[in-house]
């Protein structure tokens, strides 16, 4: 099981911007800063962000550090947004990334790029539609790294969407015209990219707290199915 970083105080809740989910600002022991959910989310998108978020670590992607955190009660106890909305117990944590920007179109490269398109592959495999962007704004959960000058992904709660619709996912994605990866001459090597990162999938399955799978009494609380997931990343 990865190590658990412990939660010394909890600085506040994002704002709407950051999505329905509103991650709760949290300081680790050691003395970084994540963005933090649990019971905000529910048992199935904590499943699903630890998954495809550990996918995308393993297979070279640029996103933000994931690690999964204690929140002790002592922290919550007495504020009911706290108590109601975060919990205690193993949460997810998402390493703030500094400095760096919410993404917008200006910043993506004018021709096709291989890592953006990568990306784009990335959240296709996943079936992630939660990446929209255009001209007029919207939310790609994308930022801009400004001293690395490059994009970096998080939040992935929203992947293996059960109403994945193919023609909305070309239509708004914010990298949709980074189709490098789709090339023919790209073919094989993206099938090797694929299917290296799918044979990390139990790995990463195995990472998951038990907490976040059954309740206290053995029972499901989480009703995803691990095969069905598996069955998901096949399909490429």
């Amino acid at each position: 099981m990865p190590q658990t970083i412990d939660i010394i105080a909890i600085e506040g809740r994002t704002d709407v911007s950051n999505g329905v989910s509103r991650p709760f600002r949290c300081v680790g022991e050691n003395d970084a800063e994540y963005f933090v959910k649990l019971k905000n989310v529910g048992w199935n998108h904590l499943v699903k962000e630890w998954i495809a978020g550990r996918l995308a670590q393993e297979m070279g992607l640029s996103c933000a550090e994931i690690v999964q955190v204690m929140i002790h009660q002592e922290l919550v106890k007495g504020n009911p947004v706290y108590e109601t909305e975060l919990g205690c117990g193993i949460a997810f944590g998402s390493l703030r990334v500094n400095p760096a920007e919410r993404l917008s179109l200006a910043f993506l490269p004018d021709k096709p790029d291989a890592e953006l398109s990568r990306i784009l592959l990335f959240d296709w495999w996943v079936r992630n539609m939660d990446r929209a962007l255009s001209e007029t704004g919207g939310n790609p959960n994308l930022l801009w790294q400004v001293d690395q000058k490059r994009v970096v992904m998080f939040d992935h709660d929203n992947a293996f969407d059960e109403q994945f619709d193919p023609k909305v996912f070309w239509e708004f994605h914010a990298l949709r015209a980074h189709t490098n990866a789709w090339d023919i001459g790209s073919r094989e090597e993206m099938n090797l990219w694929l299917t290296a990162g799918l044979s990390r999938f139990d790995q990463i399955w195995a990472e998951l707290p038990e907490e976040w799978l059954l309740d206290s009494y053995g029972d499901p609380q989480c009703t995803l199915d691990k095969q069905d997931l598996k069955g998901v990343l096949s399909c490429f």
